[in-house]
């Protein structure tokens, strides 16, 4: 007969160990894809009579593109969103990257998104994600105010990379300028660049996030290191897959909890035979 004391043993151990199980399932099998959230990341740069995109890389400071302030290394701006505007002050340029970062005064009014940095290229063909303002929707939302609040996002795939370079599988526009290229993980991984036109079309280009990295480190400016998910984006876009794994990491933690109470319970059976022997 198992004593009281031993069965809220059992009872709690069965308590600690199935909790674990529902952790595991909600973390491995939650759909990692485009937030909302992503949008509160970006804003308008304001510069003379032009604008670009600029996005949040830490509480203070944003990035864009160097030619959206005119590679003016000296550069005040103009931020924007929504109601909000502040003032910002370029701090690091790269003319040859096409990168800058400036510091946003009273950055603190703003309800903002900060975004990773990627730790590296996704593999061509991979998910990206483009948001910015580009400038016809200028004209059909009426003012920068307004724009602001409602940013495109163009979701394509990633069709090359080399040399520092990101060509986009998709259409950007002047008003795009500095807006972040996102993989599957909201992680930046390219800064909206340029285009060129040939006999064939228009191609669209990003400087790699990487010459982001090596400005900021250059100028001491904080960034958060991304750390590209748990999964593989082949796996999680294939639900069968990524059921099957989650169901094995749950099938391992059930027999993990399986094996403590086991080993319990064998505790305990042994320890009321000694006691009986000893009597």
């Amino acid at each position: 007969m198992i004593k009281p004391k031993l069965f809220f043993t059992l009872i709690l151990l069965v308590i600690i160990s199935f909790p674990l199980v529902t952790i595991a399932e909600t973390n491995t099998t939650k759909k990692l894809t485009f937030s909302e959230d992503w949008l509160k990341g970006v804003v308008i740069v304001v510069y003379g009579n032009q604008y670009g995109t600029g996005f949040w890389i830490n509480p203070s400071h944003i990035a864009t593109a160097a030619h959206v302030v005119s590679y003016d290394s000296n550069a005040r701006v103009t931020i924007i969103k929504g109601s909000v505007q502040a003032q910002g002050q370029v701090v690091a340029l790269d003319r040859g990257t096409d990168v800058a970062v400036i510091y946003v005064q009273n950055a603190d009014q703003f309800d903002k998104h900060i975004f990773p940095i990627a730790r590296s290229m996704p593999e061509p063909t991979s998910t990206i994600y483009v948001i910015g303002y580009p400038s016809e929707l200028l004209q059909v939302m009426g003012s920068l105010e307004t724009l602001s609040e409602h940013p495109r996002v163009l979701e394509s795939r990633l069709t090359w990379s080399a040399n520092g370079l990101i060509e986009l599988g998709g259409i950007t526009d002047a008003g795009n300028s500095g807006g972040p290229v996102l993989n599957w993980y909201g992680e930046v991984i390219g800064v909206v660049s340029f285009a060129l036109r040939g006999p064939a079309g228009t191609l669209y280009f990003a400087t790699s996030a990487g010459n982001l990295k090596q400005l900021c480190q250059e100028h001491n400016i904080a960034y958060i290191e991304g750390t590209s998910g748990i999964l593989p984006e082949s796996i999680v876009q294939n639900p069968v897959v990524a059921g099957a794994v989650a169901g094995a990491t749950a099938s391992v933690l059930v027999d993990i909890a399986l094996l403590i109470l086991g080993i319990g319970f064998g505790v305990g059976v042994i320890a009321a035979r000694r006691k009986r022997r000893a009597r």
